[in-house]
């Protein structure tokens, strides 16, 4: 366990890289050392200082390794640095979360309430899309949900819809 960050939360992909950033983001931090991931600390030339520096890079390089799965530590093993590791990995996985946010939104955009769907499960399938995008940190906006979701009703919900719509104030999505 690292500072806090239990074993079964080690990183071991795209599916747990957002959680997982913000555990190791905290122990970092716990630990006075979260600018060392952050940005490029540059290394001081007096002595004393360059141990510290060298001590505190080391602890950060450590956190790391101790929190992904073994598979990714040859990753991570190449960098030098506390802050070239972590770019490495937030470059391998926060491009796949880039592409499934894209691919979320994109199901979202054509979510439509089939004849076999109770309006519950219509419902559901927009909220678990939300869901799924708020946990790789892509949030949508209560209006835009409900948009999305008005616009995925079909034709015989049309009164509802101009009701909803016709309002001063759009309900919330969880109203909805």
């Amino acid at each position: 366990m690292v500072n806090g960050l239990k074993v079964k939360d080690r990183l071991h992909g795209a599916s747990n890289f957002t959680s997982w950033k913000f555990r190791v983001l905290i122990a970092l931090e716990d630990n006075d050392i979260l600018k060392f991931v952050e940005k490029e600390v540059p290394e001081p030339s007096d002595e004393t200082e360059k141990t510290q520096w060298k001590k505190n890079d080391t602890k950060a390089r450590k956190i790391l390794i101790d929190s992904v799965m073994n598979h990714l530590v040859l990753i991570i093993s190449k960098p030098k640095l506390a802050k070239e590791m972590f770019d490495t990995l937030k470059g391998v996985y926060e491009i796949n979360n880039t592409i499934k946010a894209l691919a979320l939104r994109q199901q979202l955009r054509h979510v439509k309430m089939d004849k076999e769907d109770s309006v519950i499960s219509f419902f559901m399938k927009i909220a678990n899309l939300r869901d799924q995008l708020s946990a790789i940190g892509d949030i949508i906006t209560d209006r835009d949900l409900v948009m999305l979701a008005l616009n995925g009703l079909p034709q015989s919900w049309d009164p509802f819809i101009q009701s909803i719509s016709g309002g001063s104030k759009l309900p919330k999505f969880d109203h909805l």
